[in-house]
């Protein structure tokens, strides 16, 4: 394989794993913590510099109340959208790692066209680890080990009957 199909491999990859990428953003859309920009700073003492005791102190502490106030109602807001963001990171890597692994199985089957089969066979790589990465925060660990073990035997299966 010379330079150039190299190279036009490394551009099937990159447009293929771009192309998916937007694909998702376009049809299945992340979902938007609202509440975030409705819990902004909505009061806010300024001028406790400029204030004398015990009226300084005073400010300071309802400034103070306010604030805890706030990240009380941040959190709870937080609480409530991460199940919310957890489903939609789950099925992006699901989305993700069955498209990587067909995307794999389709290279195998343009082997002819080096480049092609290539690209296809990196592209779908990076899907999978795209896919990984994203929902791995989220998974439990028995289910990272099961799933990378079902890859691993995928991939090795795939490179038995295909490129002996």
């Amino acid at each position: 394989m010379d330079i150039k199909q190299k190279l036009l491999a490394v551009a099937i990859a990159i447009v293929l794993v771009a192309f998916i990428a937007v694909g998702i953003e376009t049809f299945y859309k992340e979902p938007i913590n609202k509440c975030y920009d409705e819990l902004r700073p909505k009061a806010f003492i300024s001028n406790c510099d400029f204030l004398q005791e015990p009226n300084r102190t005073s400010c300071f502490i309802e400034q103070q109340k306010i604030n805890e106030a706030q990240i009380l109602e941040q959190e709870k807001c937080y609480k409530g959208f991460q199940p919310i963001e957890n489903l939609y990171k789950r099925n992006v890597f699901i989305i993700l790692t069955i498209i990587g692994v067909l995307t794999i199985i389709l290279g195998l089957f343009l082997k002819e066209v080096s480049a092609v089969y290539l690209g296809l066979m990196i592209g779908g790589l990076i899907n999978i680890i795209e896919g990984i990465i994203r929902y791995w925060a989220q998974m439990n660990e028995y289910f990272r080990f099961i799933i990378l073990g079902i890859l691993l035997i995928i991939l090795i299966w795939i490179s038995y009957k295909k490129l002996r």
